[in-house]
């Protein structure tokens, strides 16, 4: 999936970049911080093939969407997709997310339940899953000492990311599946993180985990959207264990825990996702029409 030729939605004075492919059962991908809608390259034309209409986003302050100055909630990205969902009228729709990709999408099915197929949770973002995680110590660090940590922060959101510091945030994000492939090396996927705007996106993210931790006491109910998650079990950057305790709260109707892979199980392991994804999302099975846009 190619970074030009993206559409652009409007709300609220950004604009919101996204790929958009195929005719059929609408379904929109949401990338996870620190990424674009690149991640989605691998298995956007196997959904198209499947029978799908596919909308992948770049999220507000990522990728070649807007990076407003001010770091964008969980609530507002919430705004943009129910604005997007709308202008399109693609209720109801299924939306498959990664990381904070799938919180977005968990809040959005709370928020509008009647206006969702189905959802695919890969590697859900909550305020547990990373405290638990590889990075977990970042958000201890910047809880227990604000002051400290502020003048590193704003170095960082200064300053443009190293190459080799942009390999290896990458490089981190795959499981040992990936060992041997250049995707760390691959500059659709490590020019994220050429903007400084990117990096106040992901310290934006951090310092609004308390919202994401509703999700953590959120338990789905009747007549709530299907859900299916997937984990990738060498995820070093979300905890797979607190994974395992999330899904006894969420209850998806199925789980998927993918060996050797880790926080980009799409393109790690691209035909097993989008065979899950579209299983998941009931192509071929009979769905409501889609509802008229308020």
């Amino acid at each position: 999936m190619s970074t030009t030729d993206l559409a652009v939605h409007l709300h609220e004075g950004l604009e919101i970049r996204y790929r958009r492919t195929g005719r059929g059962a609408p379904i929109v991908l949401l990338h996870n911080g620190g990424t674009s809608h690149a991640i989605w390259r691998d298995v956007a034309p196997r959904l198209v093939a499947g029978g799908h209409e596919v909308f992948a986003l770049d999220l507000a302050g990522f990728g070649r969407s807007s990076h407003p100055r001010q770091a964008v909630s969980l609530e507002r990205h919430v705004d943009v997709v129910a604005s997007l969902v709308d202008a399109h009228r693609l209720a109801p729709v299924s939306i498959v997310g990664n990381c904070m990709g799938s919180a977005i999408a968990l809040s959005f099915a709370r928020r509008r339940p009647r206006d969702v197929a189905a959802l695919v949770l890969i590697n859900p973002l909550t305020e547990a899953t990373f405290a638990a995680g590889g990075l977990g110590a970042t958000l201890a660090l910047r809880r227990s000492l604000p002051t400290l940590s502020q003048p590193v922060v704003a170095a960082l959101v200064r300053a443009p990311v190293p190459q080799a510091a942009r390999a290896w945030m990458t490089r981190l994000q795959l499981g040992s599946r990936s060992r041997g492939r250049p995707i760390d090396r691959e500059d659709e996927l490590c020019a994220c993180y050429d903007s400084p705007g990117q990096v106040r996106s992901l310290v934006g993210v951090l310092d609004d985990l308390s919202a994401y931790g509703a999700l953590d006491r959120f338990t789905p109910p009747a007549r709530f959207p299907p859900i299916t998650t997937i984990w990738g079990l060498d995820n070093r950057v979300l905890s797979p264990a607190a994974g395992r305790r999330l899904c006894h709260s969420l209850r998806p109707l199925r789980q998927e825990w993918l060996e050797g892979c880790g926080h980009l199980p799409m393109l790690e392991a691209p035909e097993r996702v989008a065979t899950v994804i579209i299983e998941a999302t009931g192509v071929g099975l009979e769905l409501p029409a889609r509802r008229a846009a308020p």
